[in-house]
């Protein structure tokens, strides 16, 4: 078990800068350092701020979105190009 955590950890160190990058400034789920106060706060301010345009917030579960997709098309969304 100690060597599977160890590698998780690797592999966690690896993968995650690339893909912090490529995250939404605005994305607060399961994201290190980032916890549902911090999305409460910019919902808040969004609403409230001194610049404020918007009246409404979107929460959506999109949990299973894709559950009915062709799995052809599934592979072919979740695809990232090299380049990206």
């Amino acid at each position: 078990m100690l060597r599977d955590r160890a590698l998780q950890a690797c592999v966690v160190n690896a993968l995650e800068p690339e893909w912090e990058a490529r995250f939404e400034p605005r994305s607060y789920g399961f994201r290190p350092g980032r916890g549902c106060h911090d999305a409460i706060e910019a919902i808040y301010w969004t609403l409230n701020g001194k610049h404020a345009k918007r009246q409404w917030i979107l929460d959506a579960d999109l949990s299973a979105a894709f559950d009915r997709l062709d799995p052809k098309v599934k592979k072919a969304i979740t695809q990232i190009p090299e380049d990206a």
